[in-house]
Protein backbone atom coordinates (compact mmCIF):
# COMPACT_ATOMS: atom_id res chain seq x y z
CA UNK A 1 0.00 0.00 0.00
CA UNK A 2 2.78 2.38 0.96
CA UNK A 3 4.65 1.53 -2.24
CA UNK A 4 1.57 2.43 -4.25
CA UNK A 5 1.29 5.79 -2.54
CA UNK A 6 4.96 6.46 -3.17
CA UNK A 7 4.59 5.59 -6.85
CA UNK A 8 1.58 7.88 -7.16
CA UNK A 9 3.47 10.70 -5.44
CA UNK A 10 6.44 10.21 -7.75
CA UNK A 11 4.15 10.32 -10.80
CA UNK A 12 2.52 13.52 -9.53
CA UNK A 13 5.87 15.16 -8.81
CA UNK A 14 7.30 14.16 -12.20
CA UNK A 15 4.17 15.46 -13.94
CA UNK A 16 4.42 18.78 -12.11
CA UNK A 17 8.10 19.11 -12.93
CA UNK A 18 7.63 18.14 -16.58
CA UNK A 19 4.92 20.71 -17.13
CA UNK A 20 6.49 23.42 -14.99
CA UNK A 21 6.80 26.50 -17.22
CA UNK A 22 10.34 27.45 -18.17
CA UNK A 23 11.14 30.91 -19.51
CA UNK A 24 13.13 30.80 -22.74
CA UNK A 25 14.78 33.62 -24.65
CA UNK A 26 15.99 33.67 -28.24
CA UNK A 27 17.02 36.23 -30.84
CA UNK A 28 16.12 36.23 -34.52
CA UNK A 29 18.29 38.28 -36.89
CA UNK A 30 16.59 39.84 -39.90
CA UNK A 31 18.16 41.53 -42.92
CA UNK A 32 15.71 44.38 -43.52
CA UNK A 33 15.37 48.12 -43.05
CA UNK A 34 14.01 49.60 -39.83
CA UNK A 35 11.06 51.27 -41.57
CA UNK A 36 9.96 48.17 -43.47
CA UNK A 37 10.22 45.98 -40.38
CA UNK A 38 8.30 48.31 -38.12
CA UNK A 39 5.53 48.95 -40.66
CA UNK A 40 4.84 45.23 -40.88
CA UNK A 41 4.75 44.88 -37.09
CA UNK A 42 2.92 47.96 -35.80
CA UNK A 43 -0.04 47.53 -38.15
CA UNK A 44 -1.73 44.23 -37.17
CA UNK A 45 -3.59 44.15 -40.48
CA UNK A 46 -0.19 43.53 -42.12
CA UNK A 47 0.27 40.35 -40.09
CA UNK A 48 -1.77 38.48 -42.69
CA UNK A 49 1.19 39.01 -45.04
CA UNK A 50 3.52 36.83 -42.99
CA UNK A 51 1.92 35.10 -39.95
CA UNK A 52 1.60 31.47 -41.22
CA UNK A 53 -1.87 30.53 -39.94
CA UNK A 54 -3.39 33.94 -40.64
CA UNK A 55 -1.78 34.19 -44.08
CA UNK A 56 -3.05 30.74 -45.06
CA UNK A 57 -6.62 31.41 -43.90
CA UNK A 58 -6.72 34.81 -45.60
CA UNK A 59 -5.45 33.34 -48.86
CA UNK A 60 -8.13 30.63 -48.81
CA UNK A 61 -10.98 33.02 -48.02
CA UNK A 62 -10.49 36.69 -47.06
CA UNK A 63 -14.05 36.78 -45.70
CA UNK A 64 -13.03 34.38 -42.91
CA UNK A 65 -10.52 36.91 -41.60
CA UNK A 66 -11.43 39.72 -39.22
CA UNK A 67 -9.56 42.33 -37.20
CA UNK A 68 -11.08 44.08 -34.21
CA UNK A 69 -9.23 47.01 -32.69
CA UNK A 70 -9.34 48.31 -29.14
CA UNK A 71 -7.32 51.49 -29.42
CA UNK A 72 -7.81 52.59 -25.81
CA UNK A 73 -6.11 49.46 -24.50
CA UNK A 74 -3.83 48.95 -27.49
CA UNK A 75 -5.21 45.47 -28.04
CA UNK A 76 -6.12 43.99 -31.42
CA UNK A 77 -7.84 40.66 -32.01
CA UNK A 78 -7.28 38.78 -35.25
CA UNK A 79 -9.75 35.99 -35.93
CA UNK A 80 -9.66 33.13 -38.44
CA UNK A 81 -11.71 29.92 -38.43
CA UNK A 82 -11.01 28.08 -35.16
CA UNK A 83 -8.31 30.47 -33.91
CA UNK A 84 -7.83 33.90 -32.38
CA UNK A 85 -4.71 35.98 -31.96
CA UNK A 86 -4.80 38.67 -29.29
CA UNK A 87 -2.08 41.24 -29.90
CA UNK A 88 -1.24 43.60 -27.04
CA UNK A 89 1.03 46.49 -27.98
CA UNK A 90 3.12 46.99 -24.84
CA UNK A 91 5.07 49.67 -26.73
CA UNK A 92 5.59 50.48 -30.43
CA UNK A 93 8.46 47.99 -30.38
CA UNK A 94 7.18 45.33 -27.95
CA UNK A 95 4.19 43.00 -28.20
CA UNK A 96 2.53 40.27 -26.20
CA UNK A 97 0.67 37.69 -28.28
CA UNK A 98 -1.86 35.12 -27.11
CA UNK A 99 -2.91 32.37 -29.51
CA UNK A 100 -6.15 30.56 -28.65
CA UNK A 101 -7.96 27.72 -30.40
CA UNK A 102 -7.55 24.09 -31.34
CA UNK A 103 -7.74 23.21 -27.62
CA UNK A 104 -4.46 25.04 -26.96
CA UNK A 105 -3.35 28.44 -25.71
CA UNK A 106 0.09 29.83 -26.38
CA UNK A 107 1.55 33.04 -25.09
CA UNK A 108 4.74 34.82 -26.03
CA UNK A 109 6.25 38.28 -26.18
CA UNK A 110 8.74 39.85 -28.53
CA UNK A 111 10.62 43.11 -28.97
CA UNK A 112 11.96 44.55 -32.21
CA UNK A 113 15.12 46.64 -32.21
CA UNK A 114 17.87 47.72 -34.65
CA UNK A 115 20.79 45.38 -35.18
CA UNK A 116 24.50 46.01 -35.21
CA UNK A 117 24.70 47.24 -38.80
CA UNK A 118 22.67 49.05 -41.43
CA UNK A 119 19.62 47.14 -42.71
CA UNK A 120 19.97 44.68 -39.86
CA UNK A 121 17.17 44.12 -37.35
CA UNK A 122 16.76 41.84 -34.35
CA UNK A 123 13.70 40.33 -32.69
CA UNK A 124 14.04 39.27 -29.07
CA UNK A 125 11.55 36.47 -28.32
CA UNK A 126 10.45 35.53 -24.79
CA UNK A 127 8.11 32.67 -23.98
CA UNK A 128 7.22 30.20 -21.28
CA UNK A 129 7.30 26.56 -22.31
CA UNK A 130 6.64 23.38 -20.28
CA UNK A 131 9.96 21.85 -19.29
CA UNK A 132 9.26 18.60 -21.12
CA UNK A 133 8.72 20.47 -24.40
CA UNK A 134 12.01 22.32 -24.03
CA UNK A 135 13.83 19.03 -23.31
CA UNK A 136 12.55 17.52 -26.55
CA UNK A 137 13.24 20.67 -28.62
CA UNK A 138 9.59 21.27 -29.39
CA UNK A 139 9.03 24.47 -31.38
CA UNK A 140 8.40 27.28 -28.93
CA UNK A 141 5.37 29.56 -29.14
CA UNK A 142 6.05 32.45 -31.51
CA UNK A 143 9.17 30.88 -32.97
CA UNK A 144 7.56 29.62 -36.19
CA UNK A 145 5.65 32.90 -36.67
CA UNK A 146 8.73 35.11 -36.28
CA UNK A 147 10.83 32.77 -38.42
CA UNK A 148 8.15 33.15 -41.11
CA UNK A 149 8.38 36.92 -40.64
CA UNK A 150 12.14 36.73 -41.25
CA UNK A 151 11.54 34.74 -44.45
CA UNK A 152 8.92 37.23 -45.62
CA UNK A 153 11.16 40.25 -45.03
CA UNK A 154 14.22 38.66 -46.66
CA UNK A 155 12.50 37.20 -49.74
CA UNK A 156 11.98 39.83 -52.47
CA UNK A 157 9.18 37.90 -54.17
CA UNK A 158 7.29 37.80 -50.85
CA UNK A 159 7.92 41.36 -49.66
CA UNK A 160 8.13 43.30 -52.94
CA UNK A 161 5.85 41.05 -54.99
CA UNK A 162 8.55 40.29 -57.58
CA UNK A 163 11.62 38.05 -57.64
CA UNK A 164 14.13 40.89 -57.72
CA UNK A 165 17.77 39.89 -58.04
CA UNK A 166 21.16 41.19 -59.09
CA UNK A 167 22.48 40.14 -62.50
CA UNK A 168 24.95 41.24 -65.18
CA UNK A 169 24.43 42.95 -68.52
CA UNK A 170 23.94 40.17 -71.04
CA UNK A 171 24.01 42.19 -74.29
CA UNK A 172 27.39 43.96 -74.72
CA UNK A 173 26.50 45.59 -78.07
CA UNK A 174 23.12 47.17 -78.81
CA UNK A 175 21.87 48.70 -82.06
CA UNK A 176 19.47 51.38 -80.85
CA UNK A 177 17.20 54.15 -82.06
CA UNK A 178 16.12 57.08 -79.87
CA UNK A 179 12.88 58.92 -80.65
CA UNK A 180 10.82 61.61 -78.95
CA UNK A 181 7.10 60.98 -79.35
CA UNK A 182 3.66 61.77 -77.98
CA UNK A 183 2.43 59.29 -75.39
CA UNK A 184 -0.51 58.27 -77.58
CA UNK A 185 1.90 57.25 -80.37
CA UNK A 186 3.91 54.82 -78.27
CA UNK A 187 2.72 51.51 -79.73
CA UNK A 188 3.04 52.61 -83.35
CA UNK A 189 6.43 54.21 -82.79
CA UNK A 190 8.07 51.27 -80.99
CA UNK A 191 6.89 48.97 -83.80
CA UNK A 192 8.29 51.37 -86.43
CA UNK A 193 11.61 51.61 -84.58
CA UNK A 194 11.86 47.82 -84.39
CA UNK A 195 11.25 47.51 -88.16
CA UNK A 196 13.90 50.14 -88.88
CA UNK A 197 16.37 48.33 -86.65
CA UNK A 198 15.76 44.98 -88.34
CA UNK A 199 16.36 46.60 -91.74
CA UNK A 200 19.57 48.13 -90.35
CA UNK A 201 20.72 44.67 -89.25
CA UNK A 202 20.08 43.25 -92.71
CA UNK A 203 21.91 46.07 -94.53
CA UNK A 204 24.93 45.80 -92.23
CA UNK A 205 25.07 42.01 -92.10
CA UNK A 206 24.49 41.99 -88.34
CA UNK A 207 23.10 39.11 -86.32
CA UNK A 208 20.48 39.59 -83.62
CA UNK A 209 21.91 38.03 -80.44
CA UNK A 210 19.23 38.66 -77.80
CA UNK A 211 15.83 40.08 -76.96
CA UNK A 212 14.45 43.42 -78.17
CA UNK A 213 14.52 46.09 -75.46
CA UNK A 214 12.64 49.34 -74.94
CA UNK A 215 13.30 52.22 -72.56
CA UNK A 216 10.51 54.72 -71.80
CA UNK A 217 11.45 58.13 -70.38
CA UNK A 218 8.57 60.54 -69.56
CA UNK A 219 8.95 64.10 -70.87
CA UNK A 220 6.86 67.24 -70.51
CA UNK A 221 3.60 67.96 -72.32
CA UNK A 222 2.25 64.43 -72.67
CA UNK A 223 5.34 63.13 -74.44
CA UNK A 224 8.14 60.65 -73.87
CA UNK A 225 11.46 59.49 -75.21
CA UNK A 226 11.71 55.90 -76.31
CA UNK A 227 14.85 53.93 -77.01
CA UNK A 228 14.33 50.69 -78.89
CA UNK A 229 17.32 48.37 -79.00
CA UNK A 230 18.35 45.08 -80.60
CA UNK A 231 21.44 43.18 -79.35
CA UNK A 232 23.91 42.50 -82.18
CA UNK A 233 27.12 40.57 -82.68
CA UNK A 234 29.34 43.47 -83.77
CA UNK A 235 29.48 47.25 -84.18
CA UNK A 236 28.43 48.87 -87.47
CA UNK A 237 28.42 52.47 -88.66
CA UNK A 238 25.58 54.74 -87.54
CA UNK A 239 22.80 55.38 -90.04
CA UNK A 240 19.43 57.19 -90.07
CA UNK A 241 19.40 57.77 -86.32
CA UNK A 242 20.52 54.22 -85.47
CA UNK A 243 23.84 53.59 -83.79
CA UNK A 244 25.59 50.71 -82.09
CA UNK A 245 26.44 51.16 -78.43
CA UNK A 246 28.91 49.20 -76.35
CA UNK A 247 27.70 48.45 -72.82
CA UNK A 248 30.13 47.90 -69.93
CA UNK A 249 31.21 44.26 -69.72
CA UNK A 250 30.14 42.75 -66.43
CA UNK A 251 28.00 45.79 -65.58
CA UNK A 252 25.47 45.13 -62.84
CA UNK A 253 21.74 45.28 -63.39
CA UNK A 254 18.88 44.71 -61.01
CA UNK A 255 16.26 42.56 -62.73
CA UNK A 256 12.67 41.48 -62.16
CA UNK A 257 10.33 39.57 -64.47
CA UNK A 258 6.81 40.74 -65.18
CA UNK A 259 4.08 38.91 -67.08
CA UNK A 260 0.66 40.47 -67.60
CA UNK A 261 -1.02 43.44 -69.21
CA UNK A 262 1.24 46.20 -70.53
CA UNK A 263 -0.64 48.73 -68.38
CA UNK A 264 -0.02 46.67 -65.24
CA UNK A 265 3.78 46.70 -65.45
CA UNK A 266 3.82 49.85 -63.30
CA UNK A 267 3.68 47.51 -60.29
CA UNK A 268 7.08 46.12 -61.26
CA UNK A 269 8.55 49.63 -61.55
CA UNK A 270 7.17 50.57 -58.13
CA UNK A 271 8.60 47.42 -56.54
CA UNK A 272 12.01 48.02 -58.13
CA UNK A 273 12.05 51.67 -57.02
CA UNK A 274 11.36 50.64 -53.43
CA UNK A 275 14.03 47.93 -53.58
CA UNK A 276 16.58 50.42 -54.90
CA UNK A 277 15.76 52.84 -52.07
CA UNK A 278 15.84 50.15 -49.39
CA UNK A 279 19.23 48.90 -50.57
CA UNK A 280 20.65 52.38 -51.30
CA UNK A 281 21.52 51.53 -54.91
CA UNK A 282 22.26 54.28 -57.45
CA UNK A 283 21.16 54.26 -61.10
CA UNK A 284 23.80 55.41 -63.63
CA UNK A 285 21.49 54.91 -66.64
CA UNK A 286 17.81 54.59 -67.51
CA UNK A 287 15.89 51.40 -66.90
CA UNK A 288 14.84 49.27 -69.87
CA UNK A 289 12.50 46.40 -70.59
CA UNK A 290 13.72 43.25 -72.35
CA UNK A 291 10.78 41.63 -74.17
CA UNK A 292 11.39 37.95 -73.52
CA UNK A 293 9.19 36.72 -76.37
CA UNK A 294 10.24 39.59 -78.69
CA UNK A 295 6.57 40.52 -79.02
CA UNK A 296 6.01 44.25 -78.60
CA UNK A 297 2.61 45.45 -77.31
CA UNK A 298 0.08 47.14 -79.57
CA UNK A 299 -2.24 48.33 -76.76
CA UNK A 300 -2.37 48.79 -72.99
CA UNK A 301 -4.32 45.54 -72.63
CA UNK A 302 -1.83 43.37 -74.56
CA UNK A 303 -0.15 40.63 -72.53
CA UNK A 304 3.61 40.99 -72.31
CA UNK A 305 6.55 39.06 -70.88
CA UNK A 306 9.39 41.34 -69.89
CA UNK A 307 12.49 41.42 -67.78
CA UNK A 308 12.78 44.86 -66.23
CA UNK A 309 16.42 45.97 -65.95
CA UNK A 310 17.88 48.75 -63.82
CA UNK A 311 21.63 49.41 -64.27
CA UNK A 312 23.05 49.97 -60.76
CA UNK A 313 26.24 50.58 -58.85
Amino acid sequence: MKKGVVVILIIIIVSIVCFFPVTQNSTINISATFDNTILQIVHPDNWKNWYPEIKKAYKINPADYSLKKNDSQKIDTLSIPGEKFIIHAISPMSYNVTETGKHLENNYAFTVFPGDSKNDMKIYLVNKTPLIFSLFNKTRPGESALTAFKTYMETPEEFYGFDIKMSQIRDPIIASKVTKILNKEVFVKIANARDELMNYLTKNNLQKTGHISVSYIPLLHDSMQITVGVPVNKIAAASNGIECLSLPAGGRVLVANYEGKFSGRKKAYQAMTKYLTDHTLSIPAESFERYLNDSLPSSDSDLIQIELNYPVY
